[in-house]
Protein backbone atom coordinates (compact mmCIF):
# COMPACT_ATOMS: atom_id res chain seq x y z
CA UNK A 1 0.00 0.00 0.00
CA UNK A 2 1.33 3.79 -1.22
CA UNK A 3 0.72 6.09 1.43
CA UNK A 4 1.19 9.97 0.02
CA UNK A 5 1.66 13.10 2.55
CA UNK A 6 0.81 16.09 0.62
CA UNK A 7 0.81 14.56 -3.42
CA UNK A 8 -1.08 15.70 -5.90
CA UNK A 9 -3.87 12.62 -6.73
CA UNK A 10 -2.85 12.40 -10.05
CA UNK A 11 1.25 12.06 -9.52
CA UNK A 12 -0.06 9.68 -6.61
CA UNK A 13 -2.49 7.31 -8.48
CA UNK A 14 0.32 6.93 -11.34
CA UNK A 15 3.03 6.27 -8.88
CA UNK A 16 0.76 3.34 -6.96
CA UNK A 17 0.11 1.76 -10.56
CA UNK A 18 3.79 1.85 -11.49
CA UNK A 19 4.78 0.08 -8.35
CA UNK A 20 1.57 -2.11 -8.30
CA UNK A 21 1.02 -0.80 -4.94
CA UNK A 22 -2.81 -0.09 -3.25
CA UNK A 23 -3.63 3.49 -2.75
CA UNK A 24 -3.95 4.56 1.04
CA UNK A 25 -5.31 7.21 2.95
CA UNK A 26 -3.93 8.45 6.47
CA UNK A 27 -5.00 7.43 8.65
CA UNK A 28 -4.10 3.69 8.48
CA UNK A 29 -4.11 0.66 10.51
CA UNK A 30 -0.37 -1.08 10.59
CA UNK A 31 0.12 -3.53 13.13
CA UNK A 32 -3.38 -2.98 14.81
CA UNK A 33 -2.40 0.85 15.72
CA UNK A 34 -3.87 3.55 13.71
CA UNK A 35 -0.91 5.46 12.30
CA UNK A 36 -1.15 9.31 11.29
CA UNK A 37 -4.21 9.59 13.34
CA UNK A 38 -4.68 12.16 16.13
CA UNK A 39 -4.68 10.08 19.60
CA UNK A 40 -6.17 13.43 21.14
CA UNK A 41 -9.32 12.71 19.65
CA UNK A 42 -11.83 10.20 21.04
CA UNK A 43 -12.56 8.04 17.64
CA UNK A 44 -8.91 7.05 17.57
CA UNK A 45 -9.34 4.70 20.31
CA UNK A 46 -12.55 3.26 18.79
CA UNK A 47 -11.18 0.42 17.65
CA UNK A 48 -9.67 -0.43 21.14
CA UNK A 49 -13.67 0.01 23.15
CA UNK A 50 -14.91 -2.40 20.08
CA UNK A 51 -12.62 -4.99 20.53
CA UNK A 52 -12.56 -4.86 24.23
CA UNK A 53 -16.39 -5.02 23.81
CA UNK A 54 -16.11 -7.71 21.50
CA UNK A 55 -14.36 -10.02 24.08
CA UNK A 56 -16.62 -9.56 26.44
CA UNK A 57 -19.59 -10.58 24.06
CA UNK A 58 -18.11 -13.86 23.40
CA UNK A 59 -18.01 -14.56 27.58
CA UNK A 60 -21.28 -16.20 29.52
CA UNK A 61 -20.04 -14.29 32.56
CA UNK A 62 -23.54 -15.07 34.34
CA UNK A 63 -21.43 -18.69 35.09
CA UNK A 64 -18.71 -16.83 36.77
CA UNK A 65 -18.08 -16.33 40.55
CA UNK A 66 -17.09 -12.85 41.50
CA UNK A 67 -13.69 -14.10 41.80
CA UNK A 68 -13.43 -15.79 38.23
CA UNK A 69 -14.65 -12.73 36.96
CA UNK A 70 -11.43 -10.81 38.65
CA UNK A 71 -9.05 -13.37 37.10
CA UNK A 72 -10.45 -12.77 33.53
CA UNK A 73 -10.02 -8.66 34.45
CA UNK A 74 -6.84 -8.70 35.88
CA UNK A 75 -5.28 -11.35 33.07
CA UNK A 76 -7.46 -10.96 30.17
CA UNK A 77 -9.18 -7.31 30.05
CA UNK A 78 -6.11 -5.37 31.72
CA UNK A 79 -3.77 -6.84 28.84
CA UNK A 80 -5.97 -5.60 26.20
CA UNK A 81 -4.84 -1.89 25.80
CA UNK A 82 -0.78 -2.56 26.58
CA UNK A 83 -0.32 -2.44 22.82
CA UNK A 84 -1.71 0.84 22.28
CA UNK A 85 -1.14 2.48 25.62
CA UNK A 86 2.76 1.34 25.27
CA UNK A 87 2.82 3.87 22.05
CA UNK A 88 0.18 6.71 22.87
CA UNK A 89 -1.04 8.53 25.51
CA UNK A 90 -4.78 7.86 26.25
CA UNK A 91 -7.19 10.69 26.74
CA UNK A 92 -9.10 10.56 30.17
CA UNK A 93 -12.46 10.13 28.15
CA UNK A 94 -10.76 6.76 26.90
CA UNK A 95 -9.43 6.19 30.16
CA UNK A 96 -12.77 6.78 31.69
CA UNK A 97 -15.10 4.75 29.68
CA UNK A 98 -12.27 1.68 29.48
CA UNK A 99 -12.23 1.75 33.07
CA UNK A 100 -16.00 1.63 33.30
CA UNK A 101 -16.61 -1.45 31.06
CA UNK A 102 -13.94 -2.87 33.37
CA UNK A 103 -16.44 -1.73 36.73
CA UNK A 104 -19.47 -2.95 34.61
CA UNK A 105 -18.47 -6.58 34.06
CA UNK A 106 -16.48 -7.02 37.70
CA UNK A 107 -20.02 -6.06 39.42
CA UNK A 108 -22.37 -6.97 37.08
CA UNK A 109 -21.24 -9.38 34.19
CA UNK A 110 -22.21 -9.13 30.70
CA UNK A 111 -25.86 -7.90 31.78
CA UNK A 112 -27.22 -5.36 30.63
CA UNK A 113 -29.22 -4.42 33.97
CA UNK A 114 -27.21 -1.88 35.31
CA UNK A 115 -26.71 -3.13 38.86
CA UNK A 116 -24.98 -1.65 41.87
CA UNK A 117 -20.99 -1.09 41.88
CA UNK A 118 -19.77 -1.74 45.99
CA UNK A 119 -16.84 -0.74 46.07
CA UNK A 120 -14.99 2.26 44.45
CA UNK A 121 -13.21 1.40 41.41
CA UNK A 122 -10.23 3.71 43.14
CA UNK A 123 -10.05 0.86 45.95
CA UNK A 124 -10.39 -2.08 43.59
CA UNK A 125 -7.20 -0.69 41.28
CA UNK A 126 -5.23 -0.56 45.03
CA UNK A 127 -2.60 -2.95 45.66
CA UNK A 128 -3.60 -6.03 47.87
CA UNK A 129 -1.12 -5.04 50.72
CA UNK A 130 -3.13 -1.28 50.82
CA UNK A 131 -6.23 -3.21 50.85
CA UNK A 132 -7.02 -3.33 47.22
CA UNK A 133 -7.23 -5.86 44.58
CA UNK A 134 -4.18 -5.08 42.37
CA UNK A 135 -6.46 -4.48 39.13
CA UNK A 136 -4.66 -1.45 37.38
CA UNK A 137 -5.10 1.58 36.73
CA UNK A 138 -5.47 2.82 33.32
CA UNK A 139 -4.21 6.27 33.88
CA UNK A 140 -0.56 5.38 35.76
CA UNK A 141 0.13 2.00 33.57
CA UNK A 142 -0.29 4.37 30.67
CA UNK A 143 2.89 6.90 31.65
CA UNK A 144 4.34 3.53 33.45
CA UNK A 145 4.47 1.90 29.77
CA UNK A 146 5.60 5.38 27.92
CA UNK A 147 8.10 6.30 30.38
CA UNK A 148 9.93 2.92 28.91
CA UNK A 149 10.40 5.29 25.20
CA UNK A 150 12.36 8.60 27.73
CA UNK A 151 14.16 5.43 29.15
CA UNK A 152 15.27 3.78 25.55
CA UNK A 153 16.40 7.54 24.38
CA UNK A 154 19.31 7.52 26.73
CA UNK A 155 20.24 3.70 26.62
CA UNK A 156 19.72 2.94 22.85
CA UNK A 157 20.99 6.29 21.51
CA UNK A 158 22.96 4.32 17.67
CA UNK A 159 19.66 2.20 17.36
CA UNK A 160 18.20 3.55 14.18
CA UNK A 161 14.44 4.69 15.46
CA UNK A 162 16.79 6.75 17.40
CA UNK A 163 18.39 8.56 14.76
CA UNK A 164 15.61 9.04 13.32
CA UNK A 165 14.00 11.22 15.63
CA UNK A 166 17.73 12.82 15.66
CA UNK A 167 17.19 13.62 11.96
CA UNK A 168 13.33 14.72 12.43
CA UNK A 169 14.23 17.45 15.76
CA UNK A 170 18.22 17.68 15.99
CA UNK A 171 20.47 16.86 18.58
CA UNK A 172 22.45 18.76 20.55
CA UNK A 173 25.39 17.22 23.06
CA UNK A 174 23.90 14.23 22.85
CA UNK A 175 20.13 14.96 23.66
CA UNK A 176 17.44 15.00 20.86
CA UNK A 177 15.86 18.67 21.07
CA UNK A 178 12.70 19.10 22.60
CA UNK A 179 11.38 22.65 21.60
CA UNK A 180 10.11 22.68 18.10
CA UNK A 181 7.46 24.53 16.26
CA UNK A 182 6.65 21.34 14.25
CA UNK A 183 6.67 18.87 17.05
CA UNK A 184 4.36 16.02 16.83
CA UNK A 185 1.82 14.52 19.50
CA UNK A 186 3.43 11.59 20.62
CA UNK A 187 7.31 13.47 21.13
CA UNK A 188 5.26 16.05 22.70
CA UNK A 189 4.20 13.49 24.99
CA UNK A 190 7.14 11.90 25.67
CA UNK A 191 8.73 15.29 26.58
CA UNK A 192 5.63 15.60 29.37
CA UNK A 193 6.42 12.41 30.65
CA UNK A 194 10.12 13.31 30.55
CA UNK A 195 8.99 16.36 32.50
CA UNK A 196 6.57 14.59 35.02
CA UNK A 197 3.38 16.36 33.53
CA UNK A 198 0.33 14.32 34.16
CA UNK A 199 0.94 13.34 37.61
CA UNK A 200 0.67 14.54 40.95
CA UNK A 201 3.58 17.04 41.49
CA UNK A 202 7.30 16.12 41.14
CA UNK A 203 9.14 14.87 37.55
CA UNK A 204 8.59 11.90 38.33
CA UNK A 205 10.55 9.97 35.59
CA UNK A 206 13.91 12.14 35.61
CA UNK A 207 13.79 12.08 39.57
CA UNK A 208 14.22 8.35 39.66
CA UNK A 209 17.00 8.82 37.05
CA UNK A 210 20.63 8.63 37.78
CA UNK A 211 24.15 8.73 35.71
CA UNK A 212 27.26 6.17 37.27
CA UNK A 213 30.01 7.73 35.61
CA UNK A 214 32.89 5.19 34.33
CA UNK A 215 35.54 7.52 32.04
CA UNK A 216 33.16 10.31 31.36
CA UNK A 217 33.21 10.34 27.91
CA UNK A 218 29.19 10.43 27.34
CA UNK A 219 28.52 11.74 30.72
CA UNK A 220 27.68 15.46 29.93
CA UNK A 221 29.08 17.61 32.73
CA UNK A 222 25.88 20.42 33.52
CA UNK A 223 22.95 18.78 32.43
CA UNK A 224 23.60 14.68 33.73
CA UNK A 225 22.55 13.93 37.26
CA UNK A 226 26.13 12.44 38.11
CA UNK A 227 27.13 13.90 41.61
CA UNK A 228 24.61 12.25 43.89
CA UNK A 229 21.26 12.61 41.86
CA UNK A 230 22.43 16.22 41.74
CA UNK A 231 22.38 18.48 38.26
CA UNK A 232 24.81 20.91 38.14
CA UNK A 233 23.17 23.65 35.82
CA UNK A 234 20.00 23.23 38.90
CA UNK A 235 22.33 23.75 41.82
CA UNK A 236 24.74 26.12 39.86
CA UNK A 237 22.46 28.04 37.82
CA UNK A 238 24.78 31.21 37.78
CA UNK A 239 27.79 29.25 36.49
CA UNK A 240 25.89 27.43 34.07
CA UNK A 241 24.52 30.84 32.18
CA UNK A 242 28.63 32.24 32.40
CA UNK A 243 29.94 28.90 31.07
CA UNK A 244 31.55 29.01 27.26
CA UNK A 245 30.62 25.56 26.56
CA UNK A 246 27.51 24.26 28.14
CA UNK A 247 27.70 20.89 26.76
CA UNK A 248 30.92 20.01 27.59
CA UNK A 249 31.57 15.92 28.87
CA UNK A 250 32.85 15.54 32.42
CA UNK A 251 35.96 13.77 30.49
CA UNK A 252 37.64 17.28 29.02
CA UNK A 253 36.40 18.82 32.56
CA UNK A 254 38.63 16.51 34.20
CA UNK A 255 41.28 16.33 31.85
CA UNK A 256 41.77 20.22 31.73
CA UNK A 257 41.67 19.94 35.74
CA UNK A 258 38.47 21.26 37.87
CA UNK A 259 40.23 22.53 40.46
CA UNK A 260 39.64 26.10 41.52
CA UNK A 261 41.95 27.76 39.09
CA UNK A 262 42.24 25.01 37.03
CA UNK A 263 41.94 25.67 32.89
CA UNK A 264 38.55 23.82 32.80
CA UNK A 265 36.43 27.21 34.38
CA UNK A 266 35.87 29.25 31.11
CA UNK A 267 33.76 32.16 31.51
CA UNK A 268 32.28 34.54 29.11
CA UNK A 269 33.16 36.88 31.47
CA UNK A 270 34.96 37.78 34.84
CA UNK A 271 33.09 36.68 37.57
CA UNK A 272 31.94 39.50 40.33
CA UNK A 273 32.92 38.62 43.84
CA UNK A 274 29.02 38.40 44.32
CA UNK A 275 28.33 35.34 41.73
CA UNK A 276 31.27 33.41 42.34
CA UNK A 277 30.76 29.96 43.31
CA UNK A 278 33.33 27.82 42.04
CA UNK A 279 34.73 26.93 45.23
CA UNK A 280 31.66 25.00 45.83
CA UNK A 281 31.28 23.27 42.67
CA UNK A 282 35.23 22.45 43.00
CA UNK A 283 34.60 21.30 46.80
CA UNK A 284 31.93 18.97 45.59
CA UNK A 285 34.52 17.50 42.62
CA UNK A 286 37.17 16.78 44.83
CA UNK A 287 36.26 13.50 45.72
CA UNK A 288 35.10 12.53 42.39
CA UNK A 289 37.56 9.84 40.54
CA UNK A 290 37.18 8.46 36.99
CA UNK A 291 37.53 5.16 35.79
CA UNK A 292 38.96 4.76 32.79
CA UNK A 293 38.06 0.92 31.54
CA UNK A 294 34.03 1.72 32.57
CA UNK A 295 31.79 2.88 30.14
CA UNK A 296 29.40 5.38 31.68
CA UNK A 297 25.68 4.31 32.12
CA UNK A 298 22.30 5.10 33.12
CA UNK A 299 20.33 3.81 36.25
CA UNK A 300 17.32 3.64 37.55
CA UNK A 301 16.96 4.08 40.93
CA UNK A 302 13.67 2.04 41.73
CA UNK A 303 14.49 -1.37 40.80
CA UNK A 304 17.44 -3.62 41.99
CA UNK A 305 18.49 -4.31 38.43
CA UNK A 306 18.95 -0.43 37.61
CA UNK A 307 17.26 -0.86 34.35
CA UNK A 308 13.87 0.78 33.68
CA UNK A 309 11.27 -1.57 35.11
CA UNK A 310 7.54 -0.70 33.95
CA UNK A 311 5.97 -2.45 37.05
CA UNK A 312 8.42 -0.18 39.45
CA UNK A 313 7.47 3.04 37.91
CA UNK A 314 4.24 1.97 37.56
CA UNK A 315 3.69 1.50 41.45
CA UNK A 316 5.57 4.71 42.45
CA UNK A 317 3.13 6.43 40.10
CA UNK A 318 0.17 4.64 42.30
CA UNK A 319 -1.14 7.11 44.66
CA UNK A 320 -2.40 4.69 48.14
CA UNK A 321 -5.87 5.16 48.60
CA UNK A 322 -7.63 5.55 52.25
CA UNK A 323 -8.22 2.68 52.99
CA UNK A 324 -10.06 0.93 56.20
CA UNK A 325 -8.23 -2.29 56.07
CA UNK A 326 -4.79 -2.64 57.68
CA UNK A 327 -2.45 -4.87 55.88
CA UNK A 328 -2.60 -7.43 58.45
CA UNK A 329 -6.24 -8.40 58.13
CA UNK A 330 -5.34 -7.86 54.28
CA UNK A 331 -3.24 -11.19 54.57
CA UNK A 332 -5.63 -12.92 56.22
CA UNK A 333 -8.49 -12.81 54.13
CA UNK A 334 -6.20 -13.88 51.10
CA UNK A 335 -5.70 -16.92 52.25
CA UNK A 336 -4.18 -19.82 49.26
CA UNK A 337 -6.30 -22.54 50.85
CA UNK A 338 -9.28 -20.80 50.13
CA UNK A 339 -11.70 -20.43 46.78
CA UNK A 340 -10.97 -16.87 45.76
CA UNK A 341 -15.01 -15.90 45.53
CA UNK A 342 -14.80 -16.50 49.59
CA UNK A 343 -11.61 -14.33 50.22
CA UNK A 344 -13.53 -11.54 48.05
CA UNK A 345 -16.99 -12.35 49.95
CA UNK A 346 -14.74 -11.76 53.43
CA UNK A 347 -13.00 -8.88 51.61
CA UNK A 348 -16.49 -7.46 50.65
CA UNK A 349 -17.65 -8.01 54.67
CA UNK A 350 -14.79 -6.36 56.18
CA UNK A 351 -15.71 -3.17 54.06
CA UNK A 352 -19.76 -3.63 54.87
CA UNK A 353 -20.08 -3.42 51.33
CA UNK A 354 -21.92 -7.32 51.27
CA UNK A 355 -26.48 -6.70 50.13
CA UNK A 356 -27.28 -7.04 53.74
CA UNK A 357 -30.61 -5.16 54.84
CA UNK A 358 -29.21 -2.12 56.07
CA UNK A 359 -27.23 -1.49 52.75
CA UNK A 360 -30.29 -2.22 50.70
CA UNK A 361 -32.03 0.61 52.73
CA UNK A 362 -29.28 3.09 52.43
CA UNK A 363 -29.21 2.73 48.24
CA UNK A 364 -32.96 2.50 48.38
CA UNK A 365 -33.45 -1.42 47.11
CA UNK A 366 -36.00 -2.28 50.34
CA UNK A 367 -38.47 -0.12 52.18
CA UNK A 368 -37.65 0.72 55.78
CA UNK A 369 -39.64 -1.67 57.09
CA UNK A 370 -38.00 -4.60 55.81
CA UNK A 371 -35.11 -4.25 58.02
CA UNK A 372 -35.27 -6.97 60.24
CA UNK A 373 -32.77 -10.26 60.65
CA UNK A 374 -33.76 -13.37 58.62
CA UNK A 375 -33.46 -15.56 61.83
CA UNK A 376 -36.44 -13.57 63.26
CA UNK A 377 -34.84 -12.48 66.50
CA UNK A 378 -36.25 -9.12 66.05
CA UNK A 379 -33.61 -7.02 65.65
CA UNK A 380 -32.22 -4.70 62.68
CA UNK A 381 -29.98 -6.88 60.12
CA UNK A 382 -26.42 -4.85 59.37
CA UNK A 383 -23.10 -6.93 58.98
CA UNK A 384 -21.94 -6.62 62.46
CA UNK A 385 -24.86 -7.88 64.20
CA UNK A 386 -25.55 -10.72 61.32
CA UNK A 387 -22.50 -12.47 61.94
CA UNK A 388 -21.53 -11.57 65.26
CA UNK A 389 -24.52 -10.76 67.68
CA UNK A 390 -27.50 -12.53 66.13
CA UNK A 391 -28.96 -14.41 68.85
CA UNK A 392 -29.57 -17.33 66.10
CA UNK A 393 -26.06 -17.28 64.30
CA UNK A 394 -24.24 -16.39 66.89
CA UNK A 395 -24.64 -19.78 68.91
CA UNK A 396 -22.61 -21.15 65.67
CA UNK A 397 -19.31 -19.03 66.98
CA UNK A 398 -20.17 -20.99 70.70
CA UNK A 399 -20.23 -24.12 68.48
CA UNK A 400 -17.17 -23.46 67.31
CA UNK A 401 -15.37 -22.35 70.14
CA UNK A 402 -16.23 -25.76 72.30
CA UNK A 403 -15.34 -27.19 68.75
CA UNK A 404 -11.47 -25.46 69.33
CA UNK A 405 -11.80 -25.45 73.03
CA UNK A 406 -10.68 -21.79 73.69
CA UNK A 407 -12.82 -18.84 74.66
CA UNK A 408 -14.05 -16.76 71.78
CA UNK A 409 -13.93 -12.82 72.30
CA UNK A 410 -16.30 -10.78 70.13
CA UNK A 411 -14.93 -7.32 69.40
CA UNK A 412 -16.88 -4.18 67.95
CA UNK A 413 -15.79 -4.53 64.81
CA UNK A 414 -15.58 -7.73 62.25
CA UNK A 415 -11.72 -7.02 61.24
CA UNK A 416 -11.39 -7.46 64.77
CA UNK A 417 -12.86 -10.69 65.44
CA UNK A 418 -10.79 -12.06 62.54
CA UNK A 419 -7.46 -11.10 63.76
CA UNK A 420 -8.49 -12.22 67.05
CA UNK A 421 -9.69 -15.59 66.47
CA UNK A 422 -6.48 -16.78 65.11
CA UNK A 423 -4.08 -14.64 67.64
CA UNK A 424 -5.51 -15.25 71.44
CA UNK A 425 -4.99 -18.95 71.77
CA UNK A 426 -1.49 -18.27 71.33
CA UNK A 427 -0.79 -20.99 68.18
CA UNK A 428 2.00 -21.14 65.54
CA UNK A 429 2.07 -19.55 62.37
CA UNK A 430 0.48 -22.54 60.36
CA UNK A 431 -1.96 -23.04 63.37
CA UNK A 432 -3.35 -19.49 62.91
CA UNK A 433 -3.35 -19.84 59.04
CA UNK A 434 -5.77 -22.98 59.81
CA UNK A 435 -7.84 -20.95 62.23
CA UNK A 436 -8.20 -17.88 59.59
CA UNK A 437 -9.57 -20.61 57.00
CA UNK A 438 -12.13 -22.03 59.72
CA UNK A 439 -13.65 -18.70 60.07
CA UNK A 440 -13.60 -17.69 56.51
CA UNK A 441 -15.78 -20.46 56.47
CA UNK A 442 -17.66 -19.90 59.24
CA UNK A 443 -19.09 -16.37 57.95
CA UNK A 444 -19.49 -17.76 54.66
CA UNK A 445 -21.81 -21.02 55.57
CA UNK A 446 -23.52 -18.02 57.91
CA UNK A 447 -24.15 -15.71 54.37
CA UNK A 448 -25.49 -18.85 52.57
CA UNK A 449 -27.53 -19.84 55.13
CA UNK A 450 -29.01 -16.08 55.12
CA UNK A 451 -29.45 -16.38 51.81
CA UNK A 452 -31.24 -19.90 51.55
CA UNK A 453 -33.81 -18.21 54.12
CA UNK A 454 -34.13 -14.85 52.15
CA UNK A 455 -34.55 -16.68 48.76
CA UNK A 456 -35.78 -20.18 49.07
CA UNK A 457 -37.38 -20.06 52.58
CA UNK A 458 -35.38 -22.99 53.86
CA UNK A 459 -33.52 -23.55 57.31
CA UNK A 460 -30.88 -25.18 58.65
CA UNK A 461 -30.54 -26.12 62.70
CA UNK A 462 -26.97 -24.64 64.51
CA UNK A 463 -25.49 -28.60 64.54
CA UNK A 464 -26.02 -28.50 60.80
CA UNK A 465 -24.07 -25.57 59.68
CA UNK A 466 -20.84 -26.34 62.47
CA UNK A 467 -20.96 -29.67 60.19
CA UNK A 468 -20.59 -27.63 56.92
CA UNK A 469 -17.70 -25.32 58.87
CA UNK A 470 -16.08 -28.32 60.02
CA UNK A 471 -16.70 -30.24 56.46
CA UNK A 472 -15.59 -27.44 54.05
CA UNK A 473 -12.73 -26.35 56.15
CA UNK A 474 -12.01 -30.05 56.33
CA UNK A 475 -11.71 -30.36 52.55
CA UNK A 476 -10.31 -27.19 51.79
CA UNK A 477 -6.94 -27.87 54.02
CA UNK A 478 -6.98 -31.26 52.56
CA UNK A 479 -6.54 -30.15 48.87
CA UNK A 480 -3.65 -28.10 49.89
CA UNK A 481 -1.77 -29.15 53.42
CA UNK A 482 -2.24 -32.72 53.54
CA UNK A 483 -0.14 -33.54 56.38
CA UNK A 484 -1.50 -30.95 58.42
CA UNK A 485 -5.21 -31.98 58.49
CA UNK A 486 -3.82 -36.08 58.75
CA UNK A 487 -2.47 -34.95 62.24
CA UNK A 488 -5.13 -33.75 63.48
CA UNK A 489 -7.97 -36.40 61.27
CA UNK A 490 -10.04 -37.76 63.99
CA UNK A 491 -10.40 -34.32 65.88
CA UNK A 492 -11.41 -32.08 62.53
CA UNK A 493 -14.86 -34.75 61.55
CA UNK A 494 -15.91 -35.59 65.11
CA UNK A 495 -18.87 -36.19 65.54
CA UNK A 496 -19.82 -35.53 61.89
CA UNK A 497 -22.44 -37.91 61.02
CA UNK A 498 -20.96 -38.14 57.36
CA UNK A 499 -17.82 -39.26 58.75
CA UNK A 500 -17.98 -43.04 57.20
CA UNK A 501 -19.04 -41.14 53.95
CA UNK A 502 -15.62 -39.53 53.84
CA UNK A 503 -13.18 -41.90 54.85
Amino acid sequence: MLVGVNIHDSWFAEAASILHCKLGRVPFLYLGLSIGGDPRKLKFWQPLINRIKSRLSGWKSKNLSLGGRLVLLKSVLSSLPVYFLSFFKAPAGIISSIESIFNCFFFWGCEEVRKISWINWDTICSKKEDGGLGVRRIREFNLALLGKWCWRMRVENRSLWYRVLTGRYGEVGGIIVEEGQFNSIWWNNLININNGVGVGGGWWFDDNVGRKVGDGAHTLFWWDPWIDELVLKNSFGRLFDLANNKMTMVAEIYSLGWWEEGEAWKWRRRLFTWEEKVRGCCDILTNIVLQPNHSDRWIWHLHASSNYNVTSAYNHLLTPTNNNLSATHTSEIWNKEVPLKISLFAWRLLRDRLQTTDNLIKRHILLPNAQLCVSGCGMMEDAKYLFLSCDFFGKLWYGISHWLSYHIVFPEHVSDHLYQFGTLGGFSKNSCSAFHLIWLSCVWVIWLERNARVFHQTEASINQLLDKVKLQSYWWLKANRPSFVFSYHSWWLNPLPCLGIIM
